[in-house]
């Protein structure tokens, strides 16, 4: 028998809410910003990717989160060029252009988009974002 940490007189499930689904997300815009950056190795060794993860800041799927990594550093150009590009279209999408740190990026709500990846032999059906803009004011993913 084990005890529940943090929990000395027990716990009672009906003062905690369950968690939701975690099932993906449907494919639309949603407004998100980046709460985490990470540079990490690749598995072969040979290149480097920056991990992001973006939380949903509205709606039904307020603080969901969902990831996307771009190969940065990758001895396949064409991954490289992709990757460069979208991270273009990130920073553009929060306004800053000549960031020094992915830190920088954080906290910036901007609009993204979810692309459903329907699930296949090998693997669950999962997310891909796919765009990024800018929020303005008025526009119906704006969280103001």
């Amino acid at each position: 028998m084990a005890r529940i940490p943090g929990y000395d007189d027990g716990f009672n499930a009906e003062d905690v809410s369950p968690a939701g689904s975690y099932d993906p997300l449907p494919d639309g815009w949603y407004a998100a910003l980046i709460d985490s950056s990470e540079v990490k190795q690749t598995k072969a060794g040979n290149g480097e990717y920056l991990a992001l993860r973006f939380k949903i800041v509205e709606g039904d799927f307020e603080n969901r989160t969902v990831f996307t990594n771009l190969n940065l550093v990758n001895p396949n150009a064409q991954a490289v060029e992709i990757a460069r590009r979208t991270f273009s279209s990130i920073c553009h999408a929060v306004g800053v252009l000549n960031p020094e740190d992915t830190s920088e990026l954080h906290g910036i709500p901007m609009s993204i988009k979810i692309k459903l990846r329907p699930a296949t032999d090998q693997y669950a059906a999962s997310n891909d974002v796919t765009g990024f803009k800018a929020l303005t004011e008025g526009d119906a993913n704006a969280p103001w």
